[in-house]
């Protein structure tokens, strides 16, 4: 009874909890992902040579990131998945921008003037390659695919994108001391203090005065606190001077501060800002790869986001629709001139198993921060004045989250079976080793453009390990789908639950719609019709119950 308690959510998707409630989680959303959102910018701002141009690109990247993951969320929230999902740019694309960077890298003899050039072939390359996104959606085609795709699939995946991240955790640990205590608090609050209630005054209007309160504020909002806390101790080592002038920790570093004052009030993204996108070969077919990871690694965030949320089988219609507006995401990413697609966070999903709050408009409310956080781009700047050993600490347990909260995945698989293990084993170890051997072996076959696309794509782990456990799964006998981690369609009475906590479900007014241009439900994004008369009935019934 105690585990069940447990894991109970405080509030579902379809529930509207209290403003104060909406706003903390929404910001702690937001917050959650800043080191993530931040991350493409400072690298593309940096992989471009843009010489004393440096600063400003990377402000108007910054703008762009948050505005995109900002409407990304919101159609995502209430037109595609309908869950409580944050969008953001995706990790999935540096291995091809790595490639093009030791490419074109940047030293003392590079030409500054060239980096407009080098945005343009990013960015049209990737908008090309994102559009298998929104085709697989529209035709149904990732609906029918994510059949075959499972958990054993699914987690050397993600397994090899935190693996693939380690070496920019250890960067940014290594900065300063400060990454270490703001990581040991993150833990403290989020592990060793989950269950502590603290005690807080509070003051009750109906009986007219002060009582104790006791909440579990530290698991709901540790990083917000996280964040709060670390950020105040650097400031008082840098008004103290207990660290070195030069120092990362400090809060008054010149190029933070240079961010500030140069950054505008209200900047808008325009699609284009850099120029005519161009096609490079190299790049479209490594983009396209990463673009087939991205949907791999989300389709297992639906899941796990499907799972922490108490909801059922994920509807055909929604997994199509989810990805339709995935891909629109990536093309305003593209477009934008950010260099990559986006994709799922699962560390924002992973913090819902820590607060148990579920609800759709606490993350459709962060993707109104996120908007305006990228439009008024002196908020962006001033959180772009976060000390980076405090973003480390952040990065760090968020990736270790994720790793962690990838391993949900198994709970649906056999573990007993050598085949799946075997198979998992295989993928994560050849998709270490085969990448890099290519990294230190480049391939060589005499035609440059060859060298290029081949050689970007046998070094992505993801996309190697993806292909290998794919492959072996769906081929290698031995095991039923049950035992592969395909749920059932009654698995754990999941399929069973109340229409009102049912947030994959599209509105009444939309049903409705549907239902008197019947063509439109055999569009692979709809609802069949069956599936909207089994909705409106179960809503009819609970409306005359109450």
């Amino acid at each position: 009874m105690r585990e069940e308690k447990e894991d109970e959510l405080v509030h579902h998707v379809n529930d509207i909890p209290s403003i104060p409630t909406i706003l903390l989680i929404g910001f702690q959303q937001m917050m959650i992902c800043i080191s993530m959102l931040l991350v493409i910018p400072y690298m593309m701002s940096d992989m471009v040579c843009p010489g004393d141009k440096e600063t400003e690109i990377r402000v108007q990247l910054i703008s762009a990131s948050f505005v995109t993951a900002g409407i990304a969320t919101i159609l995502q929230t209430t037109f595609g998945m309908r869950l409580a999902i944050l969008h953001g740019p995706s990790f999935a694309y540096l291995p091809v921008l790595n490639t093009f960077q030791s490419t074109y890298p940047c030293n003392e003899h590079t030409d500054t003037s060239l980096w407009q050039h080098k945005m343009q072939m990013i960015s049209g390359s990737c908008l090309v390659a994102v559009l298998v996104m929104p085709l697989f959606g529209f035709t149904g085609l990732i609906g029918f695919l994510s059949q075959f795709i499972g958990p054993i699939t699914i987690v050397p995946i993600m397994t090899l994108l935190t693996i693939s991240a380690v070496s920019d955790v250890e960067q940014k640990m290594a900065l300063h001391w400060m990454s270490s205590v703001e990581f040991l608090m993150l833990v403290v609050f989020i592990v060793l203090l989950e269950h502590w209630e603290m005690p807080l005054p509070a003051y009750s209007l109906k009986r007219r005065h002060f009582y104790i309160a006791r909440r579990k504020i530290l698991s709901q909002f540790p990083y917000i606190i996280g964040i709060a806390i670390g950020w105040l101790i650097c400031y008082i080592l840098t008004v103290t001077n207990a660290i070195p002038a030069n120092s990362p920790a400090r809060t008054d570093q010149n190029s933070t501060m240079e961010i500030l004052k140069s950054t505008p009030w209200v900047h808008v993204p325009i699609p284009g800002q850099y120029g005519t996108p161009i096609i490079d070969i190299s790049l479209l077919c490594g983009f396209i790869a990463s673009s087939f990871v991205a949907m791999i690694e989300s389709i297992g965030d639906y899941n796990l986001c499907a799972k922490l949320s108490k909801q059922g089988r994920i509807p055909t219609s929604n997994l199509n629709r989810g990805f339709i507006v995935e891909g629109i995401g990536c093309m305003l990413s593209s477009s934008f001139g950010i260099g990559t697609g986006i994709t799922t966070y699962a560390e924002n999903i992973a913090i819902m198993s820590v607060t148990k709050v579920a609800s759709r408009i606490t993350m459709q409310t962060a993707g109104i921060f996120l908007l305006i956080a990228g439009i008024f781009s002196k908020f962006a700047a001033v959180l772009a004045m976060i000390p980076e050993p405090v973003v480390g600490g952040v990065l760090a347990i968020g990736i270790c989250m994720v790793n962690g909260v990838v391993l949900r995945n198994l709970m649906t698989v056999d573990l007993r079976l050598s085949r799946n293990l075997t198979i998992m084993g295989i993928a994560v170890i050849m998709g270490l080793t085969v990448a890099l051997h290519f990294e230190n072996n480049p391939l060589k076959t005499g035609n440059q453009t060859v060298d290029n696309v081949f050689g970007t794509l046998l070094t992505i782990r993801m996309l190697i390990g993806g292909i290998i456990a794919f492959t072996l799964d769906n081929i290698a006998p031995g095991a039923t789908r049950e035992q592969r981690g395909f749920r059932k369609a009654d698995d754990d009475g999941e399929d069973d639950i109340p229409v009102e906590n049912n947030g994959f479900a599209l509105p009444s007014f939309m049903n409705r719609f549907f239902l008197k241009y019947r063509w439109l439900t055999y569009i692979p994004l709809i609802p069949s019709r069956e599936e909207i008369l089994d909705i409106e009935e179960k809503r009819t019934e609970v409306k005359y119950k109450l």
